[in-house]
């Protein structure tokens, strides 16, 4: 497993290099000439454990000792392709003995080689090393070549593995300095309740309440009411006075999810809370001052929102004072290694495991995968990888065939898999295909929810409707 830092900002490496070698010369120059917080190393004997090591993270650069045997040259060309097509900004440098001046191995057709010849190689290489750094020096801050050159760090409970996350923590940190209203975006289970989480935690309101509230969930004609409380007798069942989550979130942070969902009139109720700090409770005649911070979170777009008159403008305005936007998964593949690292040693400590390695197959797999659900939907195929696994690998066998399918592996007598009949109706379908997600997420409505791609209200209105609930 990789190293995990925590409650720190990530260190980061300029470039990671492989060497491939048995003599542990080239090794042994880069690490005297060069320092380890510039140049992260890895060492394999021989190339067919390149591929292995690039399973578990991407590498700037490849080093390759071509004086071998003519047996292993001919195993590298398979090799060198298959790190070109999944790594297809690695570069290769090959270092041969070769004094008549013939190139020494003829690399495979489309693959770019740089070769460097013995004897004298060690300053050229020395020299190729240094523009290496120094490109990536030039990029700053930018984006890296590969997000796993950065050390992961967990913070507040967010895996952050890529300069993308990188950037996101250090919003967290200068939105909790602030009192000003936060919108998070971004897609279904990338992490926007924990972003709520991390700012409150860090801000100066710490020590109050911090109150989760997912208006996905709540009904139009509840919402008023679970927001702002209501008196006695307001309505029917209403036997008593009730305070809503903001008077509970006093001194504190409301945090609203899937604030898009909100109906008309709970936005006008929220608008109000935003410009003078009051409201009603339902029922109500007394006006109640009320100090929160408001934190709000979306997976629509609401500018669209608001042109489509499905969300107010003026309450747009008032919310996106400090954005936070957060990636989704699919665009930075390099992290699903390192995260999936985390959750399994995770998973195995809570399950009490015995997990020692996650196989190179396993590992592509995931890899390929687009990840609808983001961050949460992996956790949870680790989660159940964990919970299935018998020894000390995880295999593909134990992934859902879904994510098996999307790499081109074989998907034979998958549990999570069912028979579509002809003369099934449409219903019958998403029936069981609702139950099975339920079933895999050990009933949790929110993560089915997520894998599903759509709100919990949604769900709960579907299993309502075919008496799952």
């Amino acid at each position: 497993m990789r190293p995990w830092v925590q409650g720190k900002m990530a260190r980061f490496i300029m470039a990671r290099f492989l060497v491939v070698e048995k003599r542990g010369e080239i090794q042994r120059l880069l690490r005297r000439r060069f320092p380890s917080k510039e140049l992260g190393l890895d060492v394999v004997p021989v190339i067919d454990k390149a591929l292995d090591q690039f399973d578990r993270g991407a590498y700037d650069v490849l080093i390759w000792d071509a004086d071998v045997s003519r047996e292993e040259r001919s195993r590298a060309g398979e090799v060198f392709k298959t790190l070109s097509k999944d790594s297809p900004r690695t570069r290769f440098l090959m270092v041969h003995k070769d004094e008549s001046g013939a190139v020494a191995y003829d690399a495979p057709k489309g693959i770019l080689f740089q070769t460097i010849k013995r004897p004298g190689y060690e300053q050229k290489l020395v020299r190729f090393i240094e523009r290496t750094l120094e490109k990536q020096r030039v990029r700053g801050e930018g984006e890296a070549a590969h997000p796993d050159l950065l050390i992961p760090v967990e913070f507040e409970g967010i895996i952050a593995v890529s300069l993308p996350m990188r950037a996101v923590i250090q919003r967290i940190l200068e939105a909790a300095s602030t009192d000003i209203p936060v919108l998070i975006t971004g897609e279904t289970g990338t992490g926007k309740d924990l972003v709520a989480a991390a700012i409150h935690k860090r801000s100066e309101r710490k020590d109050k309440p911090c109150v989760p509230v997912n208006t996905g969930a709540m009904t139009p004609e509840l919402i008023a009411s679970e927001l702002f409380g209501h008196e006695k007798g307001a309505y029917t069942g209403a036997s008593e006075t009730r305070r809503g989550f903001f008077e509970q979130a006093e001194g504190g942070t409301v945090f609203l999810d899937e604030i898009s969902t909100m109906d008309e009139k709970a936005q006008v109720s929220l608008l109000r809370v935003l410009e003078e700090k009051t409201f009603r409770r339902v029922g109500g005649e007394k006006d109640i001052q009320v100090d929160v911070r408001v934190i709000a979170a979306t997976n629509e777009d609401l500018e669209e929102a608001v042109q489509q008159k499905r969300f107010r403008e003026d309450l747009y305005y008032r919310l996106d004072v400090f954005r936070i936007g957060l990636p989704p998964l699919r665009s930075r593949p390099g992290a699903v290694t390192l995260l999936t690292d985390h959750f399994v040693s995770y998973f195995d400590t809570m399950y009490k495991k015995k997990v020692r390695a996650v196989s190179p197959e396993t590992y592509r797999c995931l890899r390929r995968y687009p990840w609808p659900g983001n961050v949460r939907e992996l956790k949870n195929v680790i989660q159940r990888a964990v919970l299935m696994v018998k020894g000390e690998e995880l295999t593909p066998e134990l992934i859902p065939a879904r994510i098996r399918e999307a790499a081109g592996l074989s998907t034979n007598a998958d549990p999570q898999t069912f028979p579509i009949r002809v003369g099934m109706t449409l219903q019958a379908v998403e029936k069981e295909f609702i139950r099975m997600t339920l079933a895999s997420t050990g009933g949790n409505k929110k993560e089915a929810a997520a894998i599903l791609g759509i709100s919990r209200r949604a769900l709960y209105n579907k299993l309502e409707r075919y008496g799952l609930l």
